[in-house]
């Protein structure tokens, strides 16, 4: 059958479209992803892919949910942040307590981003490449979610719909202290910046990677300035 290369996610693997099934080719994320996915579908979890075995090429196969990525929030629909909330809380809850979580919260999607998210007609419906997926805690998939879906110093999104995105996002998953969902961004962003900071020092870096980890610095660090520069203001619309 036809291979159609497939764009849009966090993902910097060969991943295409064949019929309605997706071959992503493995890495060392992807027999922990295809064991989580398994039970996510054993237990009803209907915002993930399910995992369909292996090809033979020893890619992946996966189940092909038709939509898009989003990168702006006018590409969102209004409920969408209280929807994608929901979607990150009901993942956490299915795996709490589940061996493949070990002595941990649940298991984390790990790269939640609106680039690892389906959306239909501005809804989200799912979350793709699950590479990234571990034991972990609550807040640290949270705290990026936060970040990537709502806080963005590019793009000329006004602060207060910023603001409001975080409040709905948040009222989506469920009741967590303003300060501790702040706290939990700034730490994401600081985690994020400094593994690429790292990487800047690995001599076999390529200048494609060098590329990648310079925007990432600046990325990250810009995003932490935001919201210290706004944190009264955030704060405010997190307690309303």
């Amino acid at each position: 059958m036809t291979e159609e290369p497939l764009t849009g996610g966090n993902n910097a693997l060969e991943v295409v479209r064949v019929g309605d099934t997706v071959r992503r080719a493995r890495d060392v994320g992807a027999a922990f992803a295809a064991q989580v996915l398994a039970h996510l579908e054993s237990v009803g979890y209907s915002h993930a892919p399910r995992h369909l075995g292996i090809d033979e090429h020893r890619r992946d196969i996966l189940t092909f949910i038709p939509g898009n990525t989003t990168d702006h929030p006018i590409q969102r629909a209004p409920d969408a942040y209280a929807a994608g909330g929901r979607m990150l809380r009901e993942l956490h809850e299915a795996t709490a307590g589940h061996a493949l979580a070990e002595n941990h919260d649940c298991v984390i999607h790990g790269d939640p981003g609106p680039f690892n998210t389906i959306f239909q007609e501005g809804m989200p419906t799912a979350f793709i490449d699950w590479s990234s997926s571990r034991p972990g805690e609550r807040l640290d998939d949270l705290g990026y979610m936060a970040w990537t879906w709502c806080l963005q110093s590019q793009g000329q999104v006004p602060i207060t719909e910023q603001a409001r995105h975080l409040r709905e996002l948040r009222d989506g998953y469920g009741a967590i202290e303003p300060q501790h969902l702040l706290d939990a961004i700034v730490r994401r962003q600081t985690c994020i910046a400094d593994i690429a900071a790292a990487n800047l020092t690995n001599p076999k870096l390529t200048p494609t990677r060098r590329r990648h980890a310079n925007a990432a610095i600046a990325w990250a660090t810009a995003d932490r300035e935001l919201v210290h520069q706004h944190e009264t203001l955030l704060l405010s619309a997190l307690q309303q």
